[in-house]
């Protein structure tokens, strides 16, 4: 049995050259990182940079923690695709009698874009998992939060610690699908009682400097001295004269509670303006 195959080009024979085009080159690279070297026949090369993208978008998500490195992640990979077109645009202009070769299919192709996209998606839904967007939509966690600030939090984990002064992100308690945002004033187990927006824990007032300035003649919702149950928590709004928080419909439960707030990714007021000086600020 004899197995056929295509005759080799001979020294200087271009006929069967196929040139590569250094715009598609480079385009293929910044958008899919090693794809243009594989176009270029720099397999090697390419699945080398394929391999640092797919990993970047995989342990990048660890940035999400903090802005500023969530930041850096994301121009370092931004950075990592420029890098990879302009090389793969660079090395495209010197092979004007390139010869494609068994990595230069279609599958190939195919394969080093769905690697990094399945990738990418794998990282988006641990992200999303893991470090949750919420969006504030009332004035009660005024000055701390404002209306269109778009929060990046972190999920809470049954066996994660919730401090006084922490601020939550929770089920409403009789209607699961409205979410909330307020700060924990009250831990399972003490006594609360609210006086003119001033907070009693044990008989004793608590230390706040966080929330809304007390508007003088106004008069805040009050709240007899009652004791938490080993797994509630009392929250309130910073802004105690306009908050529709614990006082009116009682503790929350721990198993409620989804996320803590990280900082502010980006703000929109509902007029559609962005407030760029709150992006980045720390949500405490």
């Amino acid at each position: 049995m004899h197995l056929s195959l295509p005759p080799r080009p001979a020294p200087g024979d271009t006929t069967a050259a196929k040139p590569r085009k250094p715009w598609l080159a480079g385009l293929l690279s910044f958008l899919v990182p090693g794809l243009g070297q594989v176009y270029n026949g720099r397999t090697r090369r390419g699945l080398i940079l394929l391999g640092l993208g797919c990993a970047w978008q995989a342990l990048g998500i660890g940035a999400a923690e903090a802005f500023r490195w969530w930041t850096v992640s994301l121009a370092g990979y931004f950075l990592l695709c420029c890098a990879a077109g302009f090389d793969a645009l660079r090395t495209a202009r010197t092979l004007r009698h390139f010869f494609p070769g068994p990595g230069n299919s279609p599958i190939l192709y195919t394969a080093c874009a769905v690697a990094l996209a399945t990738v990418s998606l794998l990282s988006g839904l641990a992200e999303r998992e893991y470090f949750p967007l919420y969006t504030v939509s009332q004035t009660s966690m005024r000055p701390t939060l404002r209306t269109g600030d778009r929060l990046r939090c972190s999920s809470l984990r049954p066996r994660d610690i919730i401090r006084r002064g922490q601020l939550v992100v929770f089920e409403y308690p009789s209607e699961h699908s409205l979410i909330f945002v307020k700060r924990v004033v009250g831990l399972p187990g003490e006594v609360v009682e609210v006086e003119d927006g001033l907070v009693y824990v044990n008989g004793d007032p608590i230390e706040e400097g966080y929330y809304a300035v007390r508007i003088r003649g106004s008069k805040s919702l009050d709240m007899p001295a009652a004791r938490l149950a080993p797994d509630e928590y009392y929250v309130l709004g910073d802004n105690r004269y306009a908050t529709f928080d614990s006082r009116s419909y009682g503790p929350v439960n721990r198993a409620r509670m989804l996320a803590t707030p990280l900082y502010i990714l980006y703000s929109v007021s509902d007029d559609g303006e962005w407030h760029t000086d709150r992006i980045g600020l720390p949500a405490r």
